[in-house]
């Protein structure tokens, strides 16, 4: 834990996760996590992901020949509580350096930024089914 910052104006913890040298996972889907490293906002109130910023720190295969991420592939995202209800994505970044199928290679950065939600009420109303008529 490196302490507390506002996110959005609202006050998280920040932790930061390194991989240890050395360690194996119990589970295979999880041998990946040995090559990122990132740190994680955690909003004090809601206890929810604030905010997760993650690079790798070597090449990450993905399946056998499905694909292969980068060192150097960074993804960030950040959320706001909207509505005080629920919490969706503000902003997102990101740098992708992969190779899909061994075959066709990305590097591509962006960065998006949501904004503007907005509540919607519906009705609904659930009747019966009632008899079926015969075709005559």
């Amino acid at each position: 834990m490196l302490g507390s910052e506002l996110v959005g104006g609202r006050e998280a913890w920040v932790f930061q996760g390194e991989p240890r040298p050395g360690f194996e996972p119990h589970m295979k889907e999880s041998k990946f996590l040995s090559k990122f490293h990132g740190r994680v906002w955690i909003d004090k109130s809601d206890l929810q992901m604030a905010k997760l910023d993650v690079e790798a720190l070597d090449t990450v295969s993905v399946g056998w020949v499905l694909a292969r991420v980068h060192k150097g592939t960074r993804f960030m995202i950040e959320q706001t509580r909207v509505n005080e209800e629920v919490w969706l994505p503000r902003y997102l970044t990101f740098k992708v350096d992969a190779r899909v199928a061994l075959v066709k290679g990305f590097k591509v950065d962006g960065e998006e930024t949501f904004r503007d939600y907005r509540k919607f009420r519906t009705t609904s109303k659930i009747v019966g089914m009632g008899e079926v008529q015969e075709p005559k």
